[in-house]
């Protein structure tokens, strides 16, 4: 049950300027430019949970549909996704699951959920395509992998559609311990040239393919760094399960 509990939100001025320039001034359902009369939308409405990543600036009538389950939860996760990285110079497109070289599936109709098939092939091999939406080349200089080992029953994640291009490159990278966090400088670095789609690929291994086996579920959050110099957070990838209890999957990792 989420708490009734209303504290003002500190710096106000100053967070509505944050959450503005994140939907570049239009409500994220329905482009409503009257951007001086938005409400804060609190995405866990937990409305005294005032951390950035909670909120989100919506036109009143969506606030509403919102509030009336027109808009579902989902939805709004997804619209904070996008608006959180819309403005960055590196944009997120997909994740998918290379079957054709590894044991892996997706759930049907789960999108960043993913299961074991093949027991003689079970460590996962993902795509991730990605967009440099800056004027200059950049450098994929870092790989960061968070992992949790998850219990069963769960809600998870929905991101959009894939965009299918050949990988550049695969990363053998292995899996941290129960939430461990895995920064890997890459010796192979991507020089990713300016307005250019691009997509690689990371194999997640493991001591013990038995890791990977059906009774191990897991939640795996990513950031990618360029340039030695900043991260984009990645949609939370789920293994052998198709829910997650954490509801705000675009929240970054330290």
């Amino acid at each position: 049950m989420a708490k009734k509990t209303r504290t003002p939100i500190p710096q106000l001025n100053k967070v509505r300027a944050v959450l503005q320039q994140e939907i570049n001034s239009k409500c994220p359902f329905c482009n409503n430019e009257d951007v001086a009369h938005f409400d804060i939308h609190h995405i866990d409405k937990i409305r005294n949970n005032h951390k950035i990543e909670n909120l989100l600036l919506v036109c009143k009538i969506c606030h509403s549909k919102i509030h009336n389950d027109e808009i579902s939860f989902q939805e709004v996760i997804d619209a904070k996704f996008k608006a959180k990285n819309c403005n960055s110079n590196i944009q997120f497109i997909s994740i998918t699951i290379d079957s054709e070289n590894c044991g892996w599936e997706p759930y049907e109709n789960i999108v960043n959920a993913f299961k074991a098939v093949n027991l003689k092939s079970l460590f996962p091999i993902f795509n991730f395509s990605l967009i440099n939406n800056s004027d200059k080349p950049l450098l994929l200089t870092n790989i960061v992998i968070t992992n949790k080992h998850l219990p069963v029953g769960l809600n998870g994640p929905y991101t959009p559609l894939p965009y299918i291009l050949r990988p550049i490159i695969t990363y053998k990278i292995k899996l941290p311990g129960n939430n461990k966090t895995i920064n890997t400088s890459l010796i192979d670095e991507i020089v990713i040239p300016q307005g250019e789609f691009f997509k690689f690929q990371i194999e997640l291994y493991s001591e013990s393919m038995d890791d990977f086996s059906p009774l191990n579920k897991y939640a795996l959050n990513l950031k990618f760094g360029f340039n030695n110099d900043f991260y984009i957070d990645i949609p939370k990838i789920l293994l052998n399960s198709d829910k997650d209890y954490n509801k705000l999957t675009y929240i970054g990792i330290n």
